[in-house]
């Protein structure tokens, strides 16, 4: 059983609670620009990868987006009026992940944050920082470059 290292460079951190199919994850405050409504998508024929839902024009500047229910490999139901689009900051630049909702803004600590320990590493296991418990909730934290780079 192998366990993922979790690399912080900070004491504390303030999170962007989001849902996949009900479950939450994290993404550091600092990494999203904005958090929009569903916004048409125009689709890109031959993308490079099959997550990409399009490019939206947000804010006159064309903007791919990612479905991150499919990047991740969960279960996409249709968009609905809680459906979100993150748009986030990664090193290659802004994108947009459509996620089904986003809920809260939590601030965690280093030291709440918990290894991954895994049985086996899929394709997806590198997208993950570590997951934190707080109150009765579960949270993974999403490592935002990993899946803009996939």
């Amino acid at each position: 059983m192998g366990v993922r290292k979790v690399i912080t460079d900070t004491a504390q951190w303030k999170i962007v609670i989001f849902e996949l199919q009900g479950e939450e994850y994290g993404i550091e405050v600092s990494r999203v620009q904005s958090i929009e409504r569903m916004l048409p998508l125009t689709r890109v024929p031959g993308a490079p990868r099959p997550d990409i839902a399009g490019v939206m024009n947000l804010r006159g500047k064309i903007t791919p987006v990612i479905d991150l229910r499919l990047c991740l490999g969960v279960e996409a139901p249709p968009y609905d009026r809680q459906t979100r689009i993150l748009v986030v900051v990664g090193n290659d630049g802004v994108i947009g992940l459509i996620v089904d909702r986003a809920n809260d803004l939590v601030d965690i600590t280093e030291r709440e944050i918990e290894e991954i320990p895994t049985a086996h590493e899929d394709e997806t296991y590198g997208f993950f920082q570590g997951v934190v418990k707080k109150d009765d909730r579960m949270i993974t934290l999403l490592e935002t470059d990993q899946v803009l780079q996939r």
